[in-house]
């Protein structure tokens, strides 16, 4: 398995949910999906009852960032990810209008493990 992305922008709680299961039927894990929203209210019972990673967008933590680096505030909040900045722009904007934006990232785990010339052991038989 190569790194894979899904990137969506809802409008609705329903939408987002539904974009969710589609996510996890296309076969990513909980914890590899994450939900940036302005108002996380309605995203609580996610937060609590599984590993799904929701944000608030525009938090104190944004609100220092975007007044470190003088970007917008829903923009800021996407920096961890690999976004360009047209598309920073554009899901900041949908953010700020009150959308869901959700991302999902897969790697393979064996892609974070050393090489094995670097690694001190045999892992040729090694199984997960």
């Amino acid at each position: 398995m190569e790194y894979r992305r899904e990137v969506a922008l809802v409008f609705s709680l329903e939408e987002a949910l539904q974009k969710l299961n589609s996510m996890r039927a296309h076969g990513f894990s909980e914890f590899e999906i994450h939900v940036f929203a302005k108002n996380i209210k309605p995203l609580l019972s996610l937060k609590m009852y599984t590993d799904i990673h929701v944000h608030e967008a525009g938090n104190l933590v944004d609100h220092f960032w975007s007044l470190f680096s003088r970007g917008n505030l829903y923009e800021v909040c996407l920096r961890s990810f690999e976004l360009s900045k047209e598309e920073r722009a554009h899901y900041g904007h949908g953010i700020e209008q009150g959308a869901y934006f959700l991302i999902a990232e897969h790697e393979h785990p064996l892609e974070k493990r050393p090489n094995k010339a670097n690694a001190a052991w045999n892992t040729t038989n090694a199984t997960d």
